[in-house]
């Protein structure tokens, strides 16, 4: 019976392989960094412009100027922060540093909507629209 068995399915043996398991978690949390750590920057250019602006203009040395540059240097470096724990988590050699990643990963829509929000606001005032 189990030459036949054999006979009926081409004669041949077929070797069996063993099953890889591949975890892709790694790979999905480097992307996530990845793609966070480009959103930031981002919108870091976008600071920096609006900054070089208000200097350009030489609105920065206005009350109301000072105090976007300020808004706007906080900001820059609140991200600068962020894009240094991106780096450091890209190089995997701290683990507590993951719990910190989660809780930025958690506020990090609002960080950059905020960071968006002032340099829009600088945007307006230096285009005279401000009324603040």
């Amino acid at each position: 019976m189990a030459k036949a068995m054999r006979h009926a399915r081409g004669g041949r043996r077929r070797r069996v392989r063993p099953t890889v398991v591949v975890d892709l978690s790694s790979v999905r949390e480097q992307r996530r960094r990845e793609l966070a750590e480009r959103r930031v920057r981002s919108v870091m250019d976008g600071n920096r412009a609006a900054l070089s602006r208000l200097f350009a203009s030489g609105l920065i040395f206005t009350q109301k100027g000072s105090r976007a540059g300020r808004e706007l240097l906080r900001e820059h470096q609140t991200l600068q922060k962020l894009v240094d724990l991106f780096a450091r988590l890209g190089e995997g050699r701290d683990l507590t540093l993951h719990d910190r990643a989660e809780d930025v990963f958690a506020r990090l829509d609002a960080q950059l909507a905020r960071t968006a929000q002032l340099t829009a606001r600088a945007g307006d005032f230096l285009s005279g629209r401000s009324r603040d």
